[in-house]
């Protein structure tokens, strides 16, 4: 259908450019990323809040029953009890601030240098703190009392700020 040789009788038109693609509204597929994006965040603030509000009930707890052990000790002087005693807050502190299998299966010098590595000292093996397996094996232990108290205080709040120590073994 070319009607003559002469460009300039052609039907032809301008070339349009289509319109320029805003970066508003986006796409159905931004939409869903966007949603599953801020999903992530909100679950993560969601589990650090609980775990943060965990740990400091948990270390609450600790120090209110070191408490107890302490007043308890003034009253009968009972020094196996205590080790006894602290040795199961310990333990239990240990399990609920960290996971059950990293801190409840150690046992004899193992243990001692785990709690050692997260005060940061050696105070459990080779300080008071030697006393948590020595003194069940005793029968009238000889230790001093008010310092093993200090030592497992400084513990619970060492244990509250430190991660876990890395495994023994």
């Amino acid at each position: 259908m070319i009607q003559g040789d002469n460009p300039a009788e052609l039907p032809l038109r301008d070339i349009h450019l289509p319109d320029s693609s805003l970066w508003w509204p986006p796409a159905p597929g931004w939409w869903i990323l966007l949603t599953l994006i801020l999903m992530i965040i909100v679950a993560t603030v969601y589990f650090i809040r609980r775990r943060r509000k965990h740990r400091i009930s948990a270390l609450y707890l600790a120090r209110q029953e070191l408490t107890r052990i302490e007043n308890e000790f003034k009253l009968n002087q009972d020094k196996s009890e205590l080790v006894k005693e602290i040795s199961e807050l310990i333990r239990r502190v240990s399990i609920s601030l960290f996971k059950r299998d990293e801190s409840a299966s150690i046992t004899g010098e193992k243990w001692l240098l785990f709690l050692d590595q997260l005060q940061g000292d050696k105070s459990f093996s080779n300080g008071t703190g030697r006393v948590l397996i020595e003194a069940p094996y005793q029968s009238n232990p000889n230790y001093d009392a008010t310092e093993l108290l200090l030592l497992t205080s400084v513990w619970i709040e060492s244990a509250g700020r430190n991660p876990l120590p890395q495994k023994l073994s």
